[in-house]
């Protein structure tokens, strides 16, 4: 949250462009690599910190009530964070957990589907919540995620 806070203080705003929020971190400050700080916007919307519409990051929280040091810098635990938690097995967890269904039954339908029509695990995964009927909350985050890595590959 500190991390975020500063790059909005320094700003002296609550939106910013998205190229801003990436490049700031990453060229300007020399915090992390520009996919690292694309990871940490990711990671930020995910936790709700922040919304990202269209071209426009803006917070959802008051930044200015965050005190920062003089000469704040992230520490490296930031860094972990920023990292993408893998996809598969939250989804996995969620649909074993609304089905009912233990992981190998929900895994052996997922290899099918995915022998049957060439399909990423993530996406057959999803195929087979929806013919077990169950409605995911987060589905569109979840697509929006998978189109998201397909397109950074």
């Amino acid at each position: 949250m500190k991390t975020i806070a500063f790059l909005f203080q320094r700003k002296g705003t609550d939106e910013m462009d998205v190229e801003d929020f990436i490049y700031d971190p990453a060229a300007e400050l020399g915090w992390f690599s520009t996919e690292q700080a694309r990871d940490l916007l990711k990671v930020a919307e995910e936790q709700g910190l922040v919304v990202v519409e269209g071209d426009i990051v803006r917070t959802s929280f008051n930044h200015g009530s965050i005190e920062l040091p003089f000469g704040f810098k992230p520490t490296e635990e930031v860094l972990s964070t920023c990292e993408p938690k893998p996809l598969f097995p939250e989804i996995l967890d969620v649909v074993c957990t609304y089905s009912g269904k233990s992981r190998s039954e929900i895994m052996a339908k997922v290899n099918k589907k995915q022998d049957e029509m060439n399909l990423r695990i993530e996406v057959a995964l999803l195929l087979v919540a929806d013919e077990l009927g169950l409605e995911l909350s987060k589905r569109d985050e979840y697509i929006k995620r998978i189109r998201d890595d397909i397109l950074n590959r």
